[in-house]
């Protein structure tokens, strides 16, 4: 985001001074990114997300050490539908980059590479640039970071997911109160935000005496320094920028003083920064405001559309939600498919939960082009909502049986036998359960394989599936309208607790010593199993059905809005 080359035209009139004792409002994405920043030229590729957490934390503090009082920290939990091109075409870059990493290393990496088994706290404040061209940044990290900051008691009441653009609210604070804002994004530069001063975060170092120092741009300050005319901004400027790339300043200001040569492009851009898009809290069935303040971003997002159907009665997208990018095999199909029944449940109860005409949701997952359409997930019909919960609580209380309680292997093998379960049922070859063959007859590996890093990312969106669909039953008296899935889903690991590459390779080598494969074999019929284990799973006198996806191709209705109990269909026999 941003007006290219606005700040290195601006770089003169900025201000070099401590920023020691400052009142900062922080924007959250900004301050997300530039942690991983940190990480990466430190020289880890692929931070954890505990690590990620820590860093951000350990770098607040540092600030806070040093006087600075951070007043908020705002994060996007709206998607405007202007900036959907944006988001289209960075989905197409991240895409892009992974297909890059494949094709350069088609056998994958050494385990060194992706490792983060010796991970040490980076350096926080550094010139020193990373090493050759950026990894895909951990699926995860945006939302990651904001758990750390909720969790940690210092900063949680700090963090605010907004129903609109971050930097907007930042240049809200700012216009009100004064102050700084901490940022990546020269958009801010643009905004109105009175006396305040813009600091990016790249600009922040220690000085020689270890006191924070900084450039600093003050908007206020550059339009008197350049003598803007009376009638110009630093809008007009930036305007102008953006329009004539390769105009010296004294061309700008010459234009900035001439009227403006095309007023509609002109009334368009000025409309971003002066007209904030904030979307309406929906209302719930039972006539109160969704709260979205603890929700990740992507839910937020879908949550909001969602609840403001009327506005968007016309767009013909229809409610759509951006899955994160995965790191995956580009060679096999999205690692998102296998679970796409637990997003169906999610889907279906949030609009149980906030009425409305649509049934469909378009997921983007992999996205090539910046006109693609996502993939169309029908919610599902009454009875196939309450058999697909039912289910999986039954099946995740035969998964705890067989393996005596142990809360985190549960899970894993929950989203496993789910992940089999699903290719059955489409008539497909399971990759994950190959990977489970043929692991369970190695003892080490060489390489991290693409095929090992695709069973991984199904692993990660089955866990982040199940986050989903726990986001949203929070947003209503689940607990005691669906306690049997409520309770199942209190123990689904934290983001910090996620499968990742080093865990998953544990897990592998263990499998054959764990009886991983018998063990699914009891839970899911497999077309090669061992007759005995069969007949075994045949004389239990549990019967679970397959989770399947119900209503796959057929479009349902929200079911039974009138009453205000939003779960009733799934809390009592219909």
């Amino acid at each position: 985001m941003g007006i290219p080359q606005l700040i290195s035209t601006l770089e003169p009139y900025a201000v070099h001074g401590a920023l020691d004792n400052d009142r900062v409002v922080i924007d959250g994405p900004a301050l997300a990114y530039h942690i991983l920043h940190i990480c990466n030229r430190y020289g880890i590729v692929q931070p954890s997300y505990q690590l990620l957490g820590d860093t951000t934390i350990a770098w607040l503090d540092a600030l806070v050490s040093r006087g600075v009082s951070v007043e908020a920290i705002y994060f996007d939990g709206h998607l405007p539908r202007a900036k959907r091109l944006v988001r289209m075409e960075r989905m197409v870059k991240s895409l892009n980059q992974l297909k890059a990493s494949h094709s350069k290393d088609p056998s994958g990496f050494s385990p060194a590479y992706l490792s983060t088994a010796k991970e040490t706290p980076p350096t926080l404040f550094s010139s020193t640039q990373p090493l050759g061209k950026p990894f895909l940044p951990p699926s995860f990290h945006v939302p990651a970071i904001i758990d750390s900051l909720r969790f940690c008691h210092r900063y949680a009441d700090l963090v605010h997911l907004v129903p609109g653009e971050a930097d907007a609210y930042c240049a809200q604070r700012l216009s009100k109160s004064g102050g700084t804002v901490l940022t990546a994004d020269s958009d801010l530069l643009v905004h109105d935000i009175g006396h305040g001063r813009v600091v990016f975060l790249r600009d922040i170092y220690l000085d020689g005496q270890s006191r924070l120092a900084c450039a600093s741009f003050s908007p206020a300050h550059i339009r008197e320094k350049v003598k803007l005319s009376p009638a110009s901004e630093i809008r007009r400027l930036a305007y102008e920028r953006k329009r004539s790339p390769h105009h010296t300043l004294p061309q700008l200001l010459r234009d900035c003083a001439q009227p403006v040569v095309d007023t509609i492009g002109y009334t368009e851009f000025c409309h971003e920064y002066l007209d904030h898009e904030t979307a309406p809290l929906p209302v719930s069935t039972a006539g109160g405001d969704i709260q979205i303040g603890s929700l990740d971003p992507r839910i937020s997002e879908l949550i909001l559309q969602l609840g403001n159907q009327d506005i968007r009665a016309n767009d013909p997208n229809g409610d759509m939600i951006f899955l994160p990018i995965l790191l995956e095999s580009p060679s096999r199909g999205s690692a998102w498919e296998q679970s796409t029944p637990i997003r169906q449940l999610a889907y279906t109860i949030a609009r149980w939960i906030i009425p409305g005409p649509s049934s469909t949701i378009q997921e983007y997952r992999r996205v090539n082009t910046n006109v693609q359409k996502g993939r169309q997930v029908h919610m599902l019909p009454k009875e196939a909502a309450k058999t697909r919960a039912q289910d999986l609580t039954s099946l995740m209380s035969e998964v705890k049986a067989e393996l005596e309680g142990d809360a985190i292997q549960a899970w894993q093998m929950l989203c496993l036998t789910l992940d089999i379960s699903h290719c059955r049922e489409e008539g497909k070859k399971s990759h994950a359960l190959q990977i489970l063959e043929q692991c369970s007859q190695q003892t080490t590996l060489k390489r991290i394989s693409w095929d090992i890093i695709h069973f991984v990312a199904q692993l990660q969106a089955a866990y982040y599936s199940f986050r989903i669909l726990k986001q949203i039953m929070s947003l209503s008296a689940a607990e005691e309208t669906m306690p049997q899935l409520h309770s199942m889903l209190c123990s689904l690991p934290s983001l910090a607790e996620f499968p990742t590459i080093e865990s998953t390779l544990e897990f592998l080598r263990n499998s054959d010593e764990a009886q991983s494969l018998k063990i699914i074999t009891r839970l899911v019929p497999l077309p090669d199993a061992d007759p005995e284990e069969q007949s075994k799973r045949a004389s239990t006198p549990k019967k679970r059905k397959a989770v399947k996806q119900h209503g796959r191709d057929k479009k349902a209705g929200p079911g039974n809005t009138a009453t205000r109990n939003l779960f009733d269909i799934l809390s009592h026999d219909t």
